[in-house]
């Protein structure tokens, strides 16, 4: 190099950045829309293509207001200041009940950190829980339900690849909207909104685009997040063990039939939801396959396992003189027990069948019976209701000691005595469920508060 004169090194000098830029402009070249003529732009180098496939751009950052002190920051590199600087202005607004304010900052926050998955979390979980508990109306908590549903809509949209955002969208939508101390406004709204004017006595359909329940539209998005992981981008959530988060859709479904008793529903298509939901836990949630790790061998497994199956694991594994804690026969038990698939399992069984729905229908009328103060009624269907569930509880016995059951038929109880004592009359020594209310005696009190509660309600 020390041999050439001034004009060949610059010349080298040339050739050397030429080169340099050869694997930047094929690595970096910006993506270039369509122009006249051609009916395809350039997708660009091969970072822009990477940012497409994996929603990584930064284009919505325009959004930010040029002249706020965001914007500054921002343009200074300052991106992590600027949205801790917002998150305490948002905690502020919030504490101030300044919700156009919140609404703004929220935006900003999402605009600077639009794939961190944890403010999506936070601020949708803020939206749908906190701030729906500051107000008064129920259909003002539902409005900010609605918002922290759409809010996480928000982020899944931005960020397709979080199977999390899926299930936080169905979480929302059935738990929030289903267990609420509202769920039965909420549930009414969910397929008929409150502002009439906009929607005209429908849903919102930015959070129920299919008219249905919400429990089937949360089972739909739980299903989503499934597909997510198995067909799209194949990453694992890191929400729960993986054989806990994909039963979710059929859980939805559960949920779905349970609701419908609550609510005084129990014919044909309560029983139908039930029956679906059997099948679809066995056959699809079922059967699907689960690696067992942290164990030297990695094992397959699927919950719905025959007598035959289980027994020819048994067979196998003593041949193979395999460790106790490796079998599959073990592991499938352990799994079923922590997602209590054998109940559900039974659960979904029994309560498809009419001789259990009447159970339940008997009982939920003779409650509405004591509650008009007509005894001789609400005493008739008491006992009917009782006998027909110790029928169906002695027929599936997995389920006589399962806390919702205990409940339902010690709640019935207290409710067939209340009659009884407003009559003026002694309840007989004999009667339905009368193991259940001797075997679960320390609940006696827990359960008569419910039940004292529901009387007041229904007055």
């Amino acid at each position: 190099m020390n041999n050439l004169t001034s004009l060949q090194r610059k010349l080298v000098y040339l050739g050397g950045i030429i080169l340099l830029l050869i694997p930047i402009i094929l690595l970096g070249g910006p993506p270039e829309p369509a122009q006249a003529g051609k009916s395809e732009g350039s997708p660009g180098g091969v970072l822009a293509r990477k940012r497409a496939e994996f929603s990584l751009g930064e284009s919505d950052l325009g959004n930010v207001d040029p002249a706020s002190s965001t914007m500054n920051l921002l343009l200074l590199g300052f991106r992590g200041i600027a949205t801790s600087i917002l998150w305490m202005d948002a905690q502020k607004q919030q504490r101030d009940k300044d919700w156009a304010g919140l609404r703004a900052t929220t935006e900003s926050i999402i605009l600077l950190q639009p794939h961190f998955l944890k403010v999506w979390h936070f601020q949708g979980w803020n939206l749908a829980y906190n701030v729906s508990a500051e107000w008064d109306g129920v259909a003002d908590r539902y409005y900010w339900v609605k918002e922290g549903i759409k809010f996480f809509m928000k982020g899944r949209d931005r960020n397709a690849r979080y199977a999390e955002l899926y299930w936080y969208v169905g979480d929302t939508t059935g738990k929030k909207i289903g267990r609420a101390d509202e769920a039965k406004q909420y549930r009414h709204y969910f397929r008929s909104d409150p502002d009439t004017a906009r929607f005209g006595g429908g849903p919102d359909l930015a959070v129920n685009p299919r008219s249905v329940d919400n429990y089937v539209e949360a089972a739909e998005q739980f299903q989503q997040a499934n597909d997510t992981i198995d067909e799209k981008y194949h990453i694992e959530q890191h929400i729960m063990s993986p054989y806990l988060f994909r039963s979710y859709p059929y859980r939805a479904m559960f949920d779905y039939g349970m609701a419908l008793q609550r609510e005084g529903n129990f014919g044909e298509v309560c029983q139908n939801v039930w029956a679906e939901a059997f099948i679809d836990w066995t056959t699809k949630y079922g059967r699907m396959e689960f690696t067992v790790d942290g164990v030297s061998v990695p094992v397959v497994i699927h919950l719905e396992v025959s007598a035959e199956e289980l027994a020819e694991m048994i067979r196998e594994e003593d041949a193979n003189h395999v460790e106790v804690v490796q079998r599959k026969s073990n592991w499938v038990g352990r799994y079923q027990d922590t997602s209590n698939y054998r109940y559900w399992r039974t659960r979904s069984r029994v309560e498809s069948e009419k001789e259990m729905a009447d159970a339940h229908r008997e009982i939920y009328e003779g409650e509405q019976a004591l509650g008009r103060a007509d005894t001789t009624e609400a005493r008739r269907l008491y006992l009917s209701g009782m006998t027909r569930f110790e029928k169906m509880i002695k027929e599936y016995s997995d389920l006589k000691d399962e806390d919702e059951t205990v409940e339902e038929g010690m709640l019935a109880i207290f409710g067939w005595q209340m009659a009884i004592q407003l009559d003026d009359e002694t309840a007989p020594e004999e009667f339905p469920l009368k193991d259940m209310w001797e075997s679960h005696a320390a609940r006696r009190s827990s359960v008569k508060q419910e039940f004292d509660r529901r009387i007041r309600a229904s007055k």
